[in-house]
């Protein structure tokens, strides 16, 4: 057996090889007496009836006893058959050929003969003609001499016999052709032929009609008509559509079959007919070209007039119309049947027979050898299954490469990480090709030497890389030799963890307690600091009651007074970094807001940014914290001057109200309903889409550390959800970024609240403060003094202990600053509470951290973070004296 599969492939090489040999063309120099033919073409390259004529005469002129120069030149009449045309080609021909002798002049179809016949005086003179294709022919063209041919006439009365014969209740026929020179010349062939067939048929011509018109008619016509096509063209919005297409088009729609003689229209639709072949056609001509060449006088070969044709029908459309075989005239061929296994030749048939035999017999003897190899293949696809699992679900990267530092293959976590969609992508590609981050790149190429050729290994080692996405990431990363069973290094093994988050996660950790020190030491220095605010707006407010209210001096000590207010709200925004609080909420306009925040960016921004706001009027009320919705407000304008600040801009701020819609409001978790809006946009480079969702993340941050610490958008976050209301972002990269809040409206009445602060009369009673600032005790007592109060002041707990214990129910109010040496200003209430459970307190201090302290506490009716002034610490005063 291995013998003979050894000797089949030579014996096989051989006999290949004699065959090839066969097959070289003889490379000797053709010795044939060579003439020079020019061809005419009435149609252009493509139509398959001048194509096949075009192949008729050049395989006959090949096999001729002349080596033949056939020029070949088309008119394309079919398309373009006008006399501008024509009379162009003719110029164009005459200073082509000027100076060329042919020794024959073939013509196919009538169009190329008249050109011809009209041009030979000018391009050939004397040349004989042979024409082929032709329908219509004249004596006064034969008169011109030295001319012969073939007339191209199809057998009109053959198809029809057919078609009576397959269709006997036929007793119409339609023509469908157009005005072409050969179209009007196939007519009057017919029209000569009409007499015969008079009394079986009636004749109806459908000439030049458009497509889409001839597909309504053929849809429309009776059962007892059939349709002859004719080959012609049709031109519909600048396109040509073919012979062949327009058959086909017909086809589908006619409801009656449809018969041709011309052979390279079947297999479009046609049933088929008595065909005339172009090739035949042209072979002819070749054939009367030859004998001219040879001497023959062109008017010594009669012109060939016979109808011809050959029976010829499409299997596939006498099946789809039912037409049974057996009617078809005797020596009918059908193109498009299916093939009979038995009529294969009979060596043919024995030799593939002997072929199958003993490729079943190898097929035995490789299903026996298959079978034990799957046995081994499926044990060790078991084995590497297991291990591509146990790779794929690790959490590492892992890779590994050959000495040229080329992949070999690695675990699905590292495609992952590197944007890959399968491990196999790696395969025969460098670090290169698969990271993008060059330093991380030179950094491994330069460990992969290492550990080849100085045996060295890595472990741990901390690298910092840009991933496919293009964030930064920490992985570590070992690399060590890998060997095979002689312990010989065949390659490297590469094991990296990303450890991004956990590194995250420590800076985090570091920022918080950063952030939490931070919020300590604002604690500490604004409680000092609010004490010194205290003590300026309580003795302004005392100065301002001593002087004229229309002096300039009064003027000048508001102006001191607005500053002392403001610059606690700024003590207020330190601490709301660190412990934020609900404290200040109450009935809001924000109007205000808004307008103290646009006063300060029009004298503070550069002059290439300008500044640009609308407030509508008689805005509602929101339920808010003032000071919070002024820093959110300054937060987000920070960030759009140091994104506008290089290229300038124009920083919009809006306030409106707003009717959310369901479909508007679900979006932002919010109910549907009334809301004021408040819109801060600007004009500079956008955000980027891929870190849209990331913005609002504790610590995120786009830019430089000396900038930002990524918390600012995260307190606009924080204070808007407060607020129990929402944001909503929208950027367009290089255009405009838009940042809108949403705070929900609350009804007119709550606004009441807003209208106490004007009432500052007080309501009598008796106070007893206890402050050990000093400037605080000189001011606080006289303020609630001038306003109607008996305020007893003492700087010292323990004197105030020994005053309550001699006389608990002397006073009607107890106010006592938190921050106190010795006794705390919780304690001392607690203490006092022993003596007179019913005295209500308040309890002062210039950091909120009093606020947890004062829990479980009922005598404390109110917190006061300083700074304060005299008409929030008369209304608080009248308010808590009503209720006890």
């Amino acid at each position: 057996m291995a013998l003979v599969m050894i000797r089949f492939p030579a014996l096989f090489l051989i006999a290949l090889g004699c065959i090839l040999i066969a097959q070289v063309p003889d490379l000797r120099a053709d010795s044939r007496e060579k003439k020079s033919v020019l061809y005419f073409n009435s149609y252009h390259h493509g139509y398959q009836w001048s194509d096949s004529i075009h192949n008729g005469i050049r395989a006959t002129l090949d096999e001729g006893p002349y080596k033949i120069d056939l020029q070949v030149e088309y008119l394309d009449a079919k398309r373009y058959n006008t006399a501008p045309v024509i009379a162009g080609l003719l110029e164009v021909f005459r200073k082509k050929y000027l100076g060329e002798r042919f020794d024959v002049v073939i013509v196919s179809d009538d169009d190329a003969l008249n050109f011809a016949l009209d041009a030979r005086p000018q391009l050939f003179p004397g040349t004989p003609i042979v024409f082929c294709g032709i329908n219509d022919l004249g004596e006064e063209e034969l008169a011109r001499g030295n001319l012969t041919g073939v007339i191209e006439a199809f057998d009109l009365l053959g198809t029809i016999d057919v078609v009576l014969r397959l269709h006997p209740e036929k007793r119409r026929m339609v023509v469908v052709g157009d005005d072409s020179t050969a179209g009007r010349a196939i007519r009057k062939q017919i029209e000569d032929l009409e007499p015969r067939y008079r009394d079986r048929l009636a004749v109806d011509y459908w000439v030049q009609i458009a497509l889409d018109e001839a597909e309504r008619r053929v849809e429309k016509l009776p059962a007892d008509s059939f349709c002859f096509f004719i080959p012609y063209y049709q031109i519909i919005n600048n396109h040509i559509y073919t012979a062949e297409e327009v058959m086909r088009a017909l086809s589908r729609r006619s409801s009656v079959p449809l018969y041709t003689s011309w052979e390279f229209l079947l297999g479009h639709g046609a049933v088929g007919g008595s065909m005339i072949s172009g090739t035949r056609h042209g072979r002819i001509a070749a054939e009367m070209a030859l004998r001219i060449l040879a001497g023959t006088p062109a008017e010594a070969i009669p012109v060939m007039r016979q109808p011809s044709g050959s029976p010829l029908f499409d299997y596939q459309v006498m099946q789809q119309l039912h037409i049974p075989e057996r009617l078809l005239p005797e020596g009918a061929t059908l193109i498009n049947a299916p093939k009979a296994f038995y009529e294969l030749p009979k060596e043919l048939f024995w030799t593939i027979i002997t072929s199958t035999l003993l490729l079943f017999i190898s097929s035995i003897f490789l299903v026996i050898t298959m079978i034990g190899r799957r046995r081994v293949e499926r044990r060790i696809k078991d084995q590497l299954s297991f291990q591509e699992t146990l790779m794929d679900t690790n959490p590492q990267l892992v890779s590994w490469k050959d000495l040229n530092s080329r992949y070999l293959g690695a675990n699905r976590t590292f495609a992952t990480f590197f944007g890959l969609n399968d491990p196999s992508e790696l395969i025969a590609k460098t670090t290169r090709d698969v990271i993008s981050d060059q330093d991380y790149v030179r950094w491994s190429q330069h460990a992969d030497h290492e550990v080849v050729n100085n045996h060295q290994a890595f472990r741990k080692v901390r690298r910092q890389l840009t991933d496919y996405r293009g964030n930064v990431a920490w992985i570590e990363v070992s690399k060590v030799p890998l060997r095979d069973q002689a312990g010989r290094i065949v390659g490297i093994l590469s094991t990296a963890e990303n450890i991004t988050r956990e590194l995250d996660l420590e800076k985090q950790l570091l920022q918080s307690q950063k952030m939490e020190a931070i919020g300590t030491l604002a604690g500490g220095i604004a409680h000092d600091f609010n004490n010194i605010l205290t003590s300026i707006i309580n003795s302004t407010e005392l100065a301002i009651s001593d002087v004229d209210p229309e002096s300039q001096t009064a003027r000048d000590l508001e102006r001191v007074l607005k500053a002392a207010r403001r610059g606690g709200r700024v003590v207020k925004q330190i601490l709301a970094f660190s412990k934020p609080s609900q404290e200040g909420f109450r009935p809001t306009n924000l109007t205000a807001v808004v307008t103290e925040v646009i006063g300060l960016l029009e004298i503070s921004l550069p002059g290439n940014i300008k500044v640009r706001s609308h407030i509508s009027p008689n805005i509602g009320t929101v339920h808010a914290d003032p000071t919070q919705i002024y820093q959110a407000v300054m937060n987000l304008c920070t960030n759009a001057f140091q994104a506008m600040r290089e290229s300038g801009g124009v920083l919009n701020l809006r306030l409106e109200d707003k009717v959310l819609s369901p479909e508007e409001a679900t979006p932002l978790n919010l109910e549907a309903g009334e809301y004021i809006q408040l819109t801060v946009s600007d004009n500079g480079p956008g955000i980027a889409v891929d870190i849209l969702d990331k913005i609002f993340d504790p610590f995120f941050s786009t830019k430089d550390k000396s900038e930002g610490t990524g918390l600012g958008l995260a307190v606009v976050h924080g204070i808007v959800k407060a607020h129990q209301g929402g944001l909503r972002v929208d950027s367009v990269p290089g255009r405009e970024t838009s940042f809108k809040l949403f705070f929900p409206r609350i009804a007119a009445e709550e606004e009441r609240s807003e209208e106490r602060r004007h009432f500052i009369a007080s309501r009598g009673g008796t106070i007893l403060f206890v402050e050990d600032e000093e400037d605080q005790l000189n001011t606080t007592p006289r303020i609630l003094a001038n306003v109607g109060y008996q305020v007893t002041a003492l700087a010292s707990p323990e004197e105030a202990l020994a005053l309550m214990q001699d006389d608990a129910e002397r006073f009607d109010l107890l106010i006592t600053d938190y921050d106190m040496p010795g006794i705390n200003g919780v304690e001392l209430i607690r203490r006092i509470h022993a003596f007179n459970p019913r005295l209500p307190s308040i309890l002062i201090s210039g950091r909120e951290d009093a606020l947890k302290a004062a829990q479980n506490m009922p005598s404390i009716r109110r917190v006061f973070i300083k700074p304060y002034d005299t008409i929030d610490l008369t209304l608080t005063i009248n308010t808590i004296l009503d209720e006890a």
